[in-house]
């Protein structure tokens, strides 16, 4: 019986142990984009530069940037520095094929992302900034109209957008390329005030 009695002294022990480790497990794997010295942003920082818009290679077997890519979408990529400025995507869309638009945080998180589909009659006009910048271009909108961008905030100072196009057939690379080629990314020229 004090057998028994010692090894059931234990069991409460051992999950604890567990359950500490399980945390600690969980906790560093959260952890690791945040830690890691060649983040998303890193990696990109040499095929994009900032501001600007930048077509990414074809995607061949064991080249791609990020696992999984499909061989039939093309993508462009823009990254972006929000103390330079609040970020200005626009563009004009016609045609069928699909544009995917995903904006990510330095540490590859997506915040927010859309299709071709959301823009308004063809024109697509996105500005990404941060609260304070929204702050400063609110205080001088009008009360009276609604503005003609999407305005988006970002987590991040630094961060990128990906725009990726569909050719669904091999002949539809080129359509998709000029698709992807219509919308411009820059910085926003001046804030108000």
């Amino acid at each position: 019986m004090k057998q028994l009695d010692r090894i059931l002294g234990w069991v409460p022990w051992i999950f604890g142990a567990l359950i500490i480790a399980g945390i600690v497990h969980i906790l560093s794997i959260l952890a690791m984009p945040r830690l890691a010295p060649n983040d998303s942003y890193s990696q990109l920082a040499g095929a994009a530069p900032l501001s600007r818009l930048a077509p990414l290679p074809a995607i061949a077997p064991g080249s791609e940037l990020a696992p999984f890519e499909d061989p039939a979408m093309l993508a462009s990529i823009c990254r972006y520095d929000l103390d330079r400025g609040p970020l200005r995507l626009r563009g004009n869309f016609g045609g069928d094929q699909l544009i995917l638009l995903s904006f990510h945080s330095r540490f590859g998180e997506v915040f927010y992302s859309m299709t071709d589909r959301s823009a308004t009659r063809g024109v697509l006009d996105i500005l990404v900034l941060t609260s304070l910048q929204l702050a400063a271009i609110e205080a001088y909108d009008s009360e009276d109209e609604l503005p003609s961008e999407l305005r988006l905030i970002a987590p991040d100072k630094l961060g990128y957008v990906i725009i990726r196009g569909l050719a669904a057939q091999p002949g539809g690379r080129d359509t998709a390329t000029t698709r992807l080629n219509a919308l411009a990314c820059g910085l926003e020229a001046s804030l108000p005030g």
